[in-house]
Formats: structure tokens, C-alpha cells, sequence
């Protein structure tokens, strides 16, 4: 994924919630499992004080949830309809913005996040506006990439 496209800041707010939020559940596709595992191994690599990782369940195919493992709360949501604006949503198809979210905490870990400053760049220091992305996007239908 180009930096240019407007899901880019979507993609990396969710590789910066991956790397910096304890207590998370990803629940996905069965494929994912091996996956988080993956991205466990770096982080714990990468990251030897942290202490607890995101863990896996599986849900439903072609959906990729981010939660809060103690309340279950959501906090992101690949693919499926449109969740309510509390949510980050990427409406792609979940191995293509996998691959793009494994891919960026794996530059974000390889720059220090997130314990260096400024290395996520100047938006990981401002709170996430899911209004506004969505109407970057435009997510009316026009623009969704969920092949």
C-alpha cells in the first residue's frame, strides 16, 4: 500500500494500536493465528518490557477485529459493513490490510515505536479522528476496496 493512499493513516493507526496497547484481542480468520503469533515474536524481541501481547480467537471469516481483551470493547474493524464511528474501520479485504498492518509494525518496532519519539510520525501524537478518515475516504461505497 502507497503512502498516498487515504486508507494509509488507518492502516498505521492500527499497527500503532497492535504495538502499543496491552490487553488486546485479535479475532479473525483462522489464517491469523500463526500470524499474531508472528507479530508476538517481534514484539517481544523488540519490546523485552513488555509483558502482555495481543492474544487470537477466531470469529468469522473475512472480518478482522481489534478489542480490548477486558471489556471487549472494539476498537478496530477490517472488512464487514460499516461499524459505528467509535471504531477505526479499514473496509478492505482482511489479508490485503493484514498484510499492510504486519508490514508497518514491523517498520514501526524496526524505528523503535513505541518508545522513541516522533518515529511514528507527527499523527501518533494526536488523537485518532474516525469521522474525518472515513470522509477522507469516502466510504459511501465509492471508494471501499473489498476485493
Amino acid at each position: 500500500m502507497r503512502i498516498t493512499d487515504p486508507r494509509w493513516p488507518a492502516v498505521r493507526e492500527v499497527a500503532r494500536r497492535l504495538l502499543r496497547l496491552d490487553n488486546l484481542k485479535v479475532c479473525g480468520p483462522s489464517w491469523m493465528e500463526p500470524e499474531i503469533d508472528e507479530l508476538n515474536l517481534m514484539m517481544g524481541d523488540k519490546l523485552p518490557a513488555r509483558l502482555m501481547f495481543p492474544s487470537y480467537e477466531f470469529c468469522e471469516e473475512g472480518i478482522l477485529h481489534v478489542l480490548d481483551a477486558t471489556t471487549l470493547t472494539p476498537l478496530a474493524q477490517v472488512g464487514g459493513s460499516e461499524p459505528n464511528t467509535t471504531i477505526l474501520w479499514l473496509p478492505m479485504q482482511t489479508r490485503v490490510a493484514w498484510e499492510a498492518i504486519k508490514t508497518t509494525c514491523v517498520d514501526l518496532l524496526e524505528a523503535g515505536y513505541p518508545g522513541c519519539i516522533g518515529c511514528a510520525g507527527p499523527e501518533a501524537e494526536m488523537e485518532w479522528d474516525e469521522i474525518q478518515h472515513r470522509r477522507a475516504v469516502n466510504y459511501e461505497g465509492k471508494n471501499a476496496d473489498m476485493k
